[in-house]
């Protein structure tokens, strides 16, 4: 009986491996969202200190702007990790002692010079910290998010659900690129050479946050127009002589 259970718990657990690692990437995108979410927030409340001249908050958000840089690198390492565990697991040769070392090299906490990482200098750039860099670095980081289009490449709309080819950065609408892939395996932006497949495109959760962003933004600029405009009828009807 303990022979028959061995065996069969053996035959099950490729399958059980392969499940758990497709949810251990599926909760790395989520918690890459919600690290991405939390640091553009924290900029945006850096603005708002900064004009309040409140040095002493700035300052408590830096420390926390340094702790979302120390968390991403973090994740970092955790996709790289799994991406490592995936012909492991495909091949069976996964064992427990690999297993340990990915928890190990992943939770360690790793020393990394926060001015270099791009979560903080935009939390610098927000609040008016001034560091010093090299050259043309700290413009390209600064711009580097603002040039991202949110228009899809194929359907040329806002994307939705959006897919980046991990081999050349290009993101693409999900269903954009399904149509597009029915025609040709080639990245569908004019001058890139790269081949795609379906299968290997990955969740684009920054690109997710700053189409989150846009509408927000878009939606507060409507209400601010409203109102506005309300505001402007009721000075009108408080003026009407009778």
């Amino acid at each position: 009986m303990d022979a028959e259970l061995e065996a069969n718990i053996q035959q099950a657990l490729p399958s059980a491996l392969k499940m758990a690692l497709y949810a251990a990437k599926k909760q790395h995108l989520d918690l890459l969202k919600y690290t991405i979410e939390g640091a553009d927030s924290l900029c945006n409340n850096a603005a708002f200190l900064k004009d309040l001249e409140d040095q002493e908050h700035l300052q408590q958000l830096g420390e926390t702007a340094k702790g979302f840089a120390v968390l991403q690198t973090q994740l970092t390492r955790y996709k790289t990790q799994l991406e490592k565990l995936e012909p492991l697991v495909e091949s069976g040769k996964l064992d427990q002692k690999k297993i340990d070392k990915v928890l190990k090299d992943t939770l360690a906490t790793p020393r990394i010079n926060a001015t270099k990482h791009d979560f903080y200098r935009k939390f610098c750039d927000r609040a008016g910290i001034e560091l010093a860099v090299d050259g043309d670095e700290d413009l390209f980081i600064q711009e580097s998010e603002s040039i991202r289009s949110t228009i899809c490449p194929v359907t040329q709309m806002e994307m939705d659900d959006p897919l980046r080819n991990p081999s050349c950065g290009h993101t693409y609408s999900k269903k954009g690129i399904q149509s597009h892939l029915q025609r040709s395996k080639k990245c569908p932006v004019a001058g890139c050479p790269q081949k795609l497949a379906f299968d290997s495109l990955e969740r684009d959760v920054e690109m997710e946050v700053i189409i989150a962003r846009s509408h927000h933004t878009s939606e507060q600029q409507r209400s601010q127009a409203v109102a506005a405009a309300d505001e402007d009828d009721e000075d009108e009807e408080e003026y009407v002589v009778e």
